[in-house]
């Protein structure tokens, strides 16, 4: 079964709802109900779930517009729609479908039938999608490698002019630091362009030493100046003490970063409040070893509870024009990277999301253990 799956059930009778009630729940299903027809697609969009079931006791004509309206509702036009087929007949469950129904089962089906239908929807619908993130991934990987290469080019002209340069002002120390300069520049830029790449990187993930103070500065820079100028208003701040390091990928981890730094940012501009997005490191410990842990908070308004169990799904998202596929590519990466990503309501308001990756000695000495 899908873990943590919501179900929405559609029937005017509340004998049939508890039916499927009992049905649905007794194998770990979260199940969410409506009588009544006119709010169904209203209540889809509160709960936003993996499927919705029309009961029984709906007409024809009633499952038919629904189904429609379903499809015709951005937030939950892909949502799997099961019928419950009152009838024996084809020409009511082909008109079901033709209104955009998934699949049908026969009311009096067996309990474990109506299930292997539940499962087999929930479980397509996840697999269809991640497909299709998958192609578009693809694209945004060779579209970001052309555009790397064709800086790499006029980038190493630089850096290698710049090098001929400093031979010949070694004695001319006012010209020595412009030149000086220009080299640090290219330098950053060559380093930003691997992270880059390495977002968008295929195959298993590259782990290196990495400084989490200096990458975190990085990604809020780089973060901050691509905003447009009439939204730098919400200050995107990072408050890293230490120099604590951690083994991992650090185009992946930037990629997280950047994900987590969009949504909070995004929630304060939806709001349409003032608010901060603050980045922030510690070091905490357990009986598993060493963690280094690194927050994004915001103070925007925060994650209903409906909603904070579900928000690493794929494909699960309540922002208009949203995709569902960032913080489930984020949480993805940070367990491939040997961590967890997690979130909470802030006290006083505002999400806070934490990356938990293992210490680099923590992580070496798990590292040696799993060899030897």
């Amino acid at each position: 079964m899908e873990p943590e799956a919501a179900i929405l059930v559609v029937d005017p009778v509340d004998f049939e709802r508890a039916t499927l009630r009992a049905i649905l729940a007794g194998a770990g299903y979260t199940v969410h109900e409506t009588a009544k027809l006119d709010d169904a697609v209203a209540e889809a969009g509160r709960v936003r779930p993996h499927l919705v079931i029309l009961g029984r006791s709906l007409s024809q004509d009633a499952e038919t517009a629904l189904c429609r309206a379903i499809r015709a509702e951005a937030s939950v036009s892909e949502t799997p729609v099961l019928i419950m087929s009152a009838e024996h007949s084809d020409g009511a469950v082909l008109a079901g479908l033709d209104a955009g129904a998934d699949d049908y089962v026969l009311y009096d089906s067996a309990p474990e039938l109506i299930l292997a239908r539940v499962r087999r929807l929930i479980h397509y619908r996840k697999m269809a999608g991640l497909a299709m993130l998958d192609r578009q991934l693809v694209q945004i990987g060779r579209l970001l490698a052309g555009i790397v290469h064709e800086i790499r080019g006029p980038l190493s002209v630089i850096r290698g002019s710049a090098e001929l340069l400093r031979l010949n002002v070694q004695n001319r120390p006012d010209d020595l630091q412009w030149v000086d300069s220009i080299l640090r520049g290219s330098s950053l830029l060559q380093l930003r362009l691997e992270h880059l790449m390495g977002a968008v990187r295929s195959g298993p993930v590259q782990l290196q030493p990495v400084d989490v103070g200096s990458l975190l500065t990085e990604t809020v820079d780089l973060f901050v100046h691509g905003l447009p100028p009439n939204q730098r208003q919400i200050a995107v701040k990072a408050h890293c003490g230490g120099s604590a390091q951690v083994q991992a990928d650090a185009g992946r981890l930037m990629q997280v970063l950047f994900d987590l730094l969009t949504n909070a940012h995004q929630a304060i501009v939806a709001s349409g409040k003032s608010g901060g997005v603050v980045v922030r490191t510690e070091e905490v410990f357990s009986d598993d070893g060493g963690w280094v842990k690194i927050d994004v908070i915001d103070d925007g308004p925060g994650i209903p509870d409906l909603y904070l169990q579900r928000i690493f799904e794929p494909f699960f998202t309540t922002r208009h024009g949203g995709t569902g596929y960032g913080l489930y590519l984020a949480s993805e990466i940070v367990r491939d990277l040997g961590g967890r990503l997690e979130a909470c309501n802030n006290e006083g308001g505002g999400a806070c999301f934490s990356v938990l990756l293992p210490r680099l000695d923590n992580a070496r000495s798990t590292i040696a253990v799993d060899e030897a």
